[in-house]
């Protein structure tokens, strides 16, 4: 899936959430139940939808060395990325699951320092499509 649609993607799930008569937006337990944070994370936002948690935070270290630390990261310790890209804006982004939600990782220059942001989204699948491709339902 190309990065834009994966965007996309996340943004619609969360609007989806939007409206008069707003559901509860879900626990960040159930979204990130492991939620692998940047170096010297600083929080910068947070958005939510009835089914889906964004976070954004700052950090000092650089998008390159930001995006090798999550590369590494999310290789490991049960975790398997699936897609990496750059977006039109020119941010990296990566696409991860595990035994759980999956996670979508867009790293860019942050314009108001040296350093990055990293956008962190998160959605609740259902049970069944939670496994990681390749694994058998139990």
């Amino acid at each position: 899936m190309l990065p834009a649609k994966i965007r996309f993607a996340a943004l619609c799930v969360v609007l989806l959430g939007c409206g008069s008569d707003r559901p509860a937006p879900p626990k960040m337990s159930q979204v990130f139940p492991r939620l692998p944070l940047p170096p010297e994370p600083t929080l910068v936002s947070r958005s939510a939808g009835s089914e889906a948690l964004q976070l954004t935070v700052r950090t000092p270290v650089g998008v390159a060395d930001v995006a090798t630390y999550y590369r590494g990261l999310l290789n490991r310790d049960g975790w398997r990325l699936v897609n990496e890209a750059k977006d039109q804006e020119g941010a990296v982004v990566l696409h991860a699951v595990q035994d759980g939600p999956p996670l979508w990782v867009r790293i860019r220059h942050d314009d108001a320092g040296s350093g990055s942001l990293v956008e962190l989204a998160g959605a609740i699948v259902a049970p069944d499509r939670a496994k990681p491709a390749g694994k058998p339902a139990s």
